[in-house]
Parts: C-alpha cells; sequence; structure tokens
C-alpha cells in the first residue's frame, strides 16, 4: 500500500467513526454501520472490461466513469495513464442485523432505516472521497453519482451501470453468495460504495479464485440459509430471481409501509443477508462468529 492508499483508508475510516450522517437518527442515534473494509484495484484490470457484457450492457469501465469528468472534445482518457478504484464496505450494525435477524416477512424498522439513511450516508461519504482526492491535484469521481450513472435491463433482470458489488469483488473484498450478495470477511449485510481517480497505485491482493467461493451452498450444498428466509420465494437452487425479489420488495410490503416508522419508497427487504452463516462473517473461516 502506497502513501496515497494509506491516506485514503485512513479518510474512510474516520469517516465513518465521527461522521453525525453515520447515525440511525430517527431510531436511537445509534451508529448505521460498523467499521469499513477497504480494498483497492487496477481500474485497468481485464475484469472491468467484462462486466461490460456480465453485469449488464453498458457497465463503465473505470476509464469510462471517470471519461464523464473529460473536457469536451478531449479524449477519455487525457494525460491519464493510470487510473485507479477504491471500493469499501460498510457493515450493518450488530443490533440491525439482530433485529432483522428476527424477522420473517419484512424487514425491521433498523434495516428499513439502515437501507435509505445508510445509502444517504454512503453518498456522503463518496463525495467526501472525491473531494479529499481533488484536494491532491488528482481528478475523482463517484461512479454512482455521476451522469453515467443508470439503471437496464440485463440477462439476470434489472442491473446497474456501475455494481458497486462487482466492484468490490475486483477491489478483493469478497466473493458472491446463491443470493447475489456479496460475502465478505465482515459478512454480507453490509452497503457497498467505491470512488475511481486517475492515479496508480498496487491492487489489493483477491484471496479467492472463484466468484462464489465464500458461498456454503454453491460449494457443497450445505447450507440454503437464504433460500429458507426469502418471503418472497425469489431465492432457489438456481439462484436469485431478481425481478421477483424486486416486485415483491416494492408491491407485496405496500401494506407495511403504513406502518409507523417505515421510510422510503419501499421497505427494504434483507432478510437473505441476515440469521444464515454468512451474516457477519466468511461461514468456516476463523474468527467467524454468529451473532
Amino acid at each position: 500500500m502506497n502513501e496515497l492508499q494509506a491516506a485514503v483508508v485512513a479518510e474512510i475510516e474516520t469517516y465513518v467513526s465521527t461522521s453525525p450522517l453515520n447515525r440511525l437518527r430517527d431510531i436511537d442515534g445509534s451508529p448505521i454501520f460498523d467499521a469499513p473494509l477497504v480494498g483497492f484495484a487496477d481500474g485497468d484490470d481485464p475484469l472491468f472490461e467484462l462486466y461490460t457484457s456480465v453485469v449488464a450492457p453498458g457497465h463503465m469501465t473505470p476509464r469510462q466513469a471517470l471519461a464523464v469528468l473529460a473536457p469536451a472534445g478531449e479524449s477519455e482518457t487525457p494525460g491519464w495513464p493510470s487510473v485507479g478504484v477504491v471500493s469499501w464496505i460498510l457493515p450493518a450494525a450488530a443490533e440491525t442485523r439482530l433485529s432483522n435477524r428476527q424477522m420473517v416477512q419484512w424487514p425491521s424498522l433498523r434495516w428499513n432505516h439502515t437501507r435509505f439513511q445508510g445509502e444517504e450516508f454512503n453518498d456522503s461519504l463518496r463525495r467526501h472521497i472525491v473531494g479529499v482526492l481533488e484536494n491532491r491535484g488528482l481528478v475523482a469521481v463517484a461512479p454512482v453519482l455521476s451522469a453515467g450513472f443508470g439503471y437496464v435491463h440485463g440477462a439476470a433482470g434489472l442491473a446497474s451501470t456501475w455494481s458497486e458489488r462487482h466492484v468490490a469483488y475486483a477491489a478483493g473484498l469478497g466473493t458472491f453468495g446463491l443470493s447475489d450478495g456479496l460475502i465478505t470477511a465482515r459478512g454480507i449485510a453490509h452497503r457497498c460504495g467505491s470512488v475511481v481517480v486517475n492515479a496508480a497505485w498496487p491492487a489489493s491482493p483477491r484471496p479467492y479464485t472463484g466468484r462464489h467461493d465464500y458461498c456454503l451452498y454453491l460449494q457443497d450444498g450445505s447450507c440454503g440459509a437464504c433460500i429458507k428466509r426469502c418471503p418472497a420465494g425469489a431465492i432457489g437452487p438456481a439462484g436469485h430471481d431478481k425481478d421477483l425479489c424486486l416486485a415483491y420488495v416494492k408491491m407485496a410490503l405496500t401494506e407495511e409501509m403504513s406502518r409507523q416508522g417505515y421510510i422510503g419508497e419501499y421497505p427494504a427487504c434483507g432478510l437473505c443477508q441476515t440469521g444464515g452463516p454468512c451474516e457477519d462473517g466468511i461461514p468456516g473461516r476463523a474468527g467467524y462468529a454468529a451473532g
């Protein structure tokens, strides 16, 4: 890790621990997220080219994401021989995971607020890191906040033009589970974020060889907890049905939105991210402890 990377990690960790936005302000003022995980990727890693076809049509490469800042008429890499990506994981607080673990049909209030107020905080963290890098004379962008970000329909259903989970996979932070969530050293119950910059830095090692290495079900069929946890029946041996999942959280849970305290366009579910062995760690790895 070079000096720039160390500075970025320190900024992310400090912001998560000190920002008043990282608080469940309408519940009890406790932290939304625990200490983050941070990883780095080379913006020219071949994985990013692969994502343009396997994730979604029009999925941006880091260079394409950064190109939105290029002056009109210039190429997408003016003076940018190198492009780097920083990715982070924001683990849901233990009390939030516990509250959602106890639910069977819809999310807990803490989970619902974590989904929406937590992403507001995540956006503020994205902007903060962009500002930190710009103050060093670099060019930086948070792709999900840029003009190039949007949603498209791919072969597997609705997808974005910048998948934070796939970026985190490229940065060595985790692998995918049966539910499509990213299983990390802090589990699958989290939010992801990233920023692209015109800087060179060493990539974090990827301590896995396959995209499903941390999922017990996809390794040996020994789990399947997320199948049982899904109230929509959207997870099965074949994987995650995005359309069925989306229909449930946006329509089947509409009545639940009338319950006092729920926020956002839809409740957000997340039941598959709690109550299983990958909730807060990598199953079978030393140091994992449920709860």
